[in-house]
């Protein structure tokens, strides 16, 4: 009988209400749930929860607890859950606020498979559709029929380059294919929050944990672009999974800035984000040592600014054109 492939599930999660939610439809979605190894970074008050020792794969759990006051933010605790990789063979990195369609592993490495016969490295990463919880409580999809248009990423149209800032924000728009058997499209730009692809990425491109939130997806995506990935955004038919997104300009308890945890803290959110800004902005230039979390040829910077459309070299942006 043939070894069955395993999967790397890399989840950092930040006094999280839905943890155990997400950890158990992981595996009880999952038509293999032998194959689920997990790498659980829990940023939590309550350490160590009891529902913990319930799962029957509890061996496949590598859990790490950490006081939340000591959080340095999401990519320093993804950089942690990245060192719990152990030779898996793929890797699926999500937030932990996720819901999941039955027999998800099983979609994900069939669609890898089916892409390495165009890419040699490819990557499959969009902004997922959403979930909800009703007047009862229960965990709903926004969008129970799925369509078959592409969950592509672009640059948001409002967030704009400057001389000093590179960081950028970007947006999900729906496409329809061209021809009706497309099932992905090749694009640039990662979501964290679903990112699929060979387990060495772990190793290839490690988390910068220097970065705090903004940022985090630009420079998984320009130092993937430079280690030859390529990003595959998938048809909402092809998304098994889902994400509880947050109200924008919200403040929550969840959320690493909340004002009774910052006062806390040693360390101001402040900094962190300042710090980060800069080394996003070092990366996105040509000649900045940042070691293994930067590129090791400007030539990499240029053929990305080409493949997103964004000047980063001129730090001007170049409009997004339109494949709809």
């Amino acid at each position: 009988m043939p070894k069955l492939p395993t999967i790397f599930v890399s989840v950092a999660a930040y006094c999280e209400p839905h943890l155990y939610l997400t950890i158990h439809q992981l595996f009880a979605k999952a038509a293999h749930p032998q194959r689920i190894h997990v790498g659980l970074v829990d940023q939590s008050e309550h350490l160590n929860p009891e529902w913990l020792t319930q799962f029957p794969v509890r061996k496949n759990i590598n859990y790490v607890g950490l006081s939340p006051v000591d959080s340095r933010g999401v990519s320093w605790a993804r950089a942690i859950a990245f060192s719990l990789y152990n030779d898996q063979d793929y890797l699926l990195q999500i937030d932990s606020h996720t819901l999941f369609d039955q027999g998800w592993d099983e979609l994900l490495i069939q669609q890898l498979l089916r892409l390495q016969a165009i890419h040699p490295k490819p990557l499959v990463s969009t902004y997922p559709p959403g979930f909800r919880f009703d007047a009862q409580g229960r965990a709903v999809a926004d969008e129970p029929a799925k369509s078959d248009e592409i969950f592509f990423i672009e640059r948001d149209p409002g967030s704009l380059l400057t001389a000093e800032r590179a960081v950028l924000q970007f947006r999900v728009v729906r496409k329809r294919a061209e021809q009706p058997d497309t099932t992905h499209l090749p694009g640039f730009h990662v979501g964290a929050c679903f990112l699929f692809t060979s387990g060495d990425f772990t190793q290839q491109v490690p988390y910068d944990p220097y970065l705090y939130f903004r940022g985090e997806e630009q420079s998984l995506s320009l130092r993937a672009h430079a280690k030859g990935y390529q990003v595959f955004h998938p048809r909402h038919n092809l998304i098994p999974l889902y994400h509880l997104y947050k109200e924008v300009g919200k403040v929550v308890e969840g959320q690493h800035w909340h004002p009774d945890m910052e006062a806390k803290r040693h360390t101001a959110f402040g900094w962190l984000q300042q710090r980060s800004n800069e080394r996003t902005h070092a990366l996105f230039t040509p000649g900045a040592d940042l070691g293994v979390y930067g590129i090791d040829n400007p030539a990499h910077l240029e053929s990305f600014c080409k493949l997103s459309e964004i000047d980063y070299l001129g730090r001007t942006t170049v409009p997004v054109k339109s494949n709809q």
